[in-house]
């Protein structure tokens, strides 16, 4: 019996399974590591010895017949190892589970940062149109209504012009504006050449500004990293018969591995948590039906996003 059932293995096999069913219960879940640890190992050496007690006195009645004690030893083998397959499968299970929250927990903390800039840049926006307002009340205040009229004109035909350009889409505008004025202190060109624009996107705003945002991100990393002049990113949007394109273009470094870049945990640069923005850019894409490649070489990095028109 010993030579089959060992007693640390009893104990082992209980204190992984009851720790399992036991982080059910909300109680458990509230107490401290060194706390689960000492309750189920207790319950885990009294449920081994009562059990071993139980098998030990079944195995003296079966003694007598050696046939039945043989094929429940074989049994309890059998059983044991099934137990140990289903607790290890289990803490894979577990594990994994933790690393698809730990790359979830990673897109939202992208998502947030994204939306935190254009927020950003949005609020700066406010504060302009409030010194425009104070501009403009100061003038009607100094009865200088037709300069206050010709002020007001100004403004709003510099806002209609900002519109027209990026068609109905406002947060690509908002993209543009911050991407530039970051890309001018790094002294990155950056361009934005709207042939047409999609203005019913089925994607959401949220969604297609992370999209964008990750690859020019990406773009202004690797340019900042090189020692070169006339360094530029350019983004054009235009459309053929059957799809609108987006194009990312910049003159930074070679990626030598285009096909695997949008892999999970894939990265061209050193560091953990590195390797999700464009696996999150792929999901999200794909999501809706669209398509984005990568082309690199020494002397230009293309994304091209591919939006079909009929779906």
């Amino acid at each position: 019996m010993d030579n089959i059932i060992v007693f640390p293995i009893y104990i082992l096999i209980l204190f992984i399974g009851l720790n399992f069913y036991l982080d059910k219960f909300l109680f458990f879940k509230k107490l401290s590591l060194s706390k689960k640890g000492l309750i189920t190992i207790f319950i885990s050496i009294v449920i081994s010895v009562l059990i071993k007690k139980f098998l030990v006195l079944i195995l003296i009645k079966l003694n007598c017949n050696l046939l039945f004690s043989g094929l429940f030893k074989i049994f309890l083998s059998f059983l044991i190892i099934y137990i140990s397959f289903y607790i290890a499968y289990k803490i894979i299970k577990l594990i994994d589970n933790d690393n698809c929250n730990k790359t979830e927990l990673k897109n939202l903390n992208i998502k947030i940062e994204h939306k935190d800039n254009i927020i950003g840049k949005l609020r700066s926006q406010k504060h302009d149109y409030l010194k425009h307002l104070q501009v403009v009340y100061s003038l009607l205040n100094n009865g200088l209504s037709n300069d206050a009229k010709e002020y007001i004109t100004n403004i709003s035909n510099s806002f209609r012009s900002k519109t027209s350009r990026y068609g109905k889409v406002s947060y690509l505008d908002a993209i543009a504006s911050l991407k530039y004025e970051e890309c001018l202190l790094k002294n990155i060109s950056f361009d934005v050449y709207i042939q047409d624009f999609i203005d019913n996107l089925v994607i959401e705003p949220n969604e297609m500004s992370s999209v964008l945002l990750n690859i020019i991100d990406n773009a202004i990393d690797s340019l900042s990293a090189l020692n070169k002049n006339n360094k530029y990113i350019k983004l054009f949007v235009y459309e053929d018969e059957f799809q609108y394109v987006i194009s990312i273009k910049n003159n930074g470094p070679k990626i030598h591995n285009t096909e695997s870049i949008f892999d999970e945990g894939f990265s061209t640069k050193d560091g953990e948590h590195r390797g999700y923005g464009l696996y999150l850019v792929k999901n999200i894409l794909a999501k809706y039906g669209y398509h984005i490649f990568a082309s690199s070489d020494e002397f230009i990095t293309e994304f091209t996003i591919l939006i079909p028109k009929y779906c």
